[in-house]
This record gives C-alpha cells, structure tokens and sequence, in this order.
C-alpha cells in the first residue's frame, strides 16, 4: 500500500496543480488528499487509485466553493485523462529523431520505420525479409535503448499509462543532441 500511495504522489500533485493556481495551494490540497486518505479504511476500496483521484476532484471543489470562485466543470474530467502534459511531450518530441539517431544501425532503421513512419511491424517484416518476430524483438530492445538515452539526457516524470507530465533536462546529458 505504501509503494502505490509514493507512486501517487507525482501524478496526483500535477493533477491537483493543473487545476489550481498556485503551487503551494497545490501542494497543500495534495496532502490534504492524502490526509484524507490516513484517516480511512482503505481496506474497503477496490481500487485506491480511482478513490484518491476522486477525492482530489472533491478537495478541488471545496477549494474554490471556500474562495467563492466558479468552478470549472471537474466532473467533465476522466478518470483516464487525469493530466494532460502535451507540451512537455512536444518538447520532448523534438528529441525523438535526434535520440533514434544515436541508436545502432539494426535499431534505428526498425524504430524509424515503425515509431516515425508509422509502418505496421507485420509491413516491417515483409518489406524488409525478415521474421516478424525478429522485428518485433528489435523494435522492443531498440525502444528500451531509446528510453535509456532519454534517460540518461532527462529526467521524466510520468502519469498513469505512461504520459509524460514533466521533464527536467539533467545537467550533463550525454548525448551531443540534448533536447
């Protein structure tokens, strides 16, 4: 339980500052959240992660109900699409190319076709005579090697499924073509 709560944290305070003007006021209704939360019975709760969020929309609008603001629609927000990062992944979509670039040959050439160009992978393997189950293999470790780089170049922080909510550019980025 303690590990899924330190996997909240990140995610649910960009949430919360998302939808609140300070970070401060942010970071105050996070823990608010997660006071909440000490105080149950999470023993009762199928899922935490869904409850917690649900809390968070209902600390929100408290929020601006106590500051006599009006509320933005909160319950218009799903569960799924809790934070919405697109510039941080715009800005690090910049580095995708340069990135791929530093991959060996047998990756690059598979990640460009399938990652930059869109290819289906099964479309890989015929055009290239090679078995799609090679393809698919290359295209994993080239996309773990990938993510390594930026790794190595940032420090990214992620959502659920995956999205990026923010970066910070590591002070010695290995690569030649930092982002």
């Amino acid at each position: 339980m303690q590990r899924q709560i330190e996997q909240l944290y990140n995610p649910l305070f960009f949430y919360v500052k998302k939808r609140v003007n300070s970070k401060e006021d942010a970071e105050d209704l996070t823990q608010e959240v997660f006071y909440k939360l000490a105080k149950s019975d999470t023993g009762k709760i199928d899922n935490v992660k869904s409850w917690v969020y649900t809390i968070a929309k209902n600390t929100i609008t408290d929020y601006y109900r106590k500051r006599k603001m009006i509320t933005s629609d909160l319950e218009d927000y799903s569960f799924e699409a809790e934070i919405e990062a697109e510039d941080a992944a715009m800005e690090l979509s910049n580095c995708v190319t340069p990135f791929v670039n530093e991959l060996p040959e047998e990756y690059r050439s598979l990640l460009t076709l399938s990652e930059l160009e869109e290819i289906p992978q099964k479309e890989i393997a015929e055009k290239l005579d090679m078995n799609y189950v090679t393809v698919r293999s290359k295209i994993q470790r080239g996309r773990k090697k990938l993510k390594e780089i930026f790794s190595d170049c940032c420090i990214i922080i992620q959502g659920g499924k995956g999205s990026i909510l923010s970066y910070h550019e590591r002070p010695k980025c290995n690569g030649d073509n930092s982002c």
